[in-house]
């Protein structure tokens, strides 16, 4: 092995190991994520995929920062309950922000099968 080589070789593996333990991380706040929001009651208004409710707005796909939605449950002005820190701490808002997140996109109707047989159906 040239010698030249080896600090980038080095870097390279430093950075594939830390996204390989950034994954699971990840994997393991977006799990959190899910339980705390499920616990807690923000799927009865904002729905199991925080995309919205007539109840409450959607938190999916534009998800506001940690700090940001972590101001706004410490200090709700409106219908929403307040979640103290002593009943949602910081940690678990990060990893509500991260289940958030993980929300897939919904499909296009054109990409519902169901939907297309129906559109078709009306023509």
């Amino acid at each position: 092995m040239n010698i030249k080589y080896f600090p980038g070789v080095l870097l390279l593996w430093i950075l594939f190991s830390a996204v390989g333990v950034s994954a699971q991380e990840d994997a393991n706040a977006v799990e959190r994520g899910l339980k705390t929001f499920m616990r807690v009651g923000c799927y009865e208004c904002h729905g199991t995929d925080g995309k919205g409710s007539e109840a409450g707005t959607a938190l999916t796909p534009e998800t506001l920062p940690p700090e940001a939605i972590a101001n706004f449950i410490r200090f709700s002005p409106g219908r929403m309950p307040v979640y103290p820190v002593e009943v949602l701490s910081d940690e678990e808002i990060i990893d509500i922000v991260a289940y958030l997140e993980s929300v897939p996109l919904s499909p296009d109707a054109d990409d519902v099968d169901i939907l297309k047989a129906l559109a078709l159906d009306k023509k």
